[in-house]
């Protein structure tokens, strides 16, 4: 894949997005980086900006879930990054019931969490669970989800869909019964 993406744009305390539109699956595709002093994760990355300085230092690429590999394997020798399932500074949370592998990874200390297709927040539409049709054990995700009600939520960036930058748990909250 090699579309051409958006500018990083800063959401503070070192989270940053990029994004851009896919005619080949008709959805929009956004993906997080994480910089700290120890490493720069990113998640879900599609092709990085043009416009921006790359990633130097230790880089991680995280895949939400079995589906997302997107710019993976060009990035790694890229960035000479590694793949993993558990980044530096984040709690990873299973979210069995979306797609193979799902998981979703929060930064306790920024109140953070990053998302891969579990839910989706696609404009025009409010945040939502991943439609029935591509789970693959819908009542299952459901409960999976409630999981995070535990978390102490504050903002959640998305693979599919603009971050929430404020009260993300009672987004969560509102679509869980």
């Amino acid at each position: 894949m090699s579309l051409e993406s958006q500018p990083l744009r800063d959401h503070g305390e070192g989270f940053f997005t990029w994004h851009t539109y896919d005619p080949a699956c008709k959805a929009e595709l956004w993906s997080t980086a994480c910089f700290n002093r120890e490493v720069i994760i990113l998640f879900d990355p599609i092709a990085w900006p043009k416009n921006s300085p790359a990633p130097k230092g230790s880089v991680q690429i995280v895949k939400t879930n079995a589906n997302h590999d997107r710019n993976c394997e060009s990035l790694i020798p890229s960035f000479k990054a590694r793949l993993s399932t558990h980044p530096h500074g984040f709690q990873p949370i299973s979210l069995a019931g979306a797609g193979e592998n799902e998981s979703a990874y929060f930064h306790g200390s920024t109140g953070t969490l990053v998302v891969g297709d579990a839910l989706i927040h696609l404009a025009p539409n409010p945040l939502m669970p991943l439609p029935d049709k591509y789970c693959t054990d819908p009542s299952l995700l459901k409960t999976s989800l409630r999981r995070l009600l535990e978390l102490p939520i504050r903002r959640i960036f998305f693979a599919h869909g603009a971050p929430i930058l404020q009260d993300g748990l009672n987004q969560i909250r509102k679509l869980l019964p």
